[in-house]
């Protein structure tokens, strides 16, 4: 979690499997539903609104720390 963000509350972690739907709400907002299987059915467990660029942040974050990990030799990256 980056050391920068306030967390008021507890904020319980939420298992996700997978992106279920991306459905454009307006200009430059989108829901996006996450999944878990429950057995062989999946279960929708979150739902965002999120803007574009927010997204995208998410996935150069996520690219950024798997190529830390491969250069380091990390089978995952560490929680912090």
């Amino acid at each position: 979690m980056r050391s920068d963000m306030q967390e008021p509350v507890v904020i319980l972690d939420t298992f996700v499997q997978g992106v279920g739907r991306v459905d454009e709400v307006s200009a430059n907002l989108f829901r996006v539903c996450f999944f878990a299987y429950d057995g062989q059915e999946k279960i929708c467990v979150a739902k965002f609104i999120i803007t574009q660029e927010a997204l995208l942040t998410v996935a150069q974050e996520m690219a950024g720390r798997q190529a830390r990990a491969r250069v380091l030799g990390e089978s995952h990256s560490p929680m912090n």
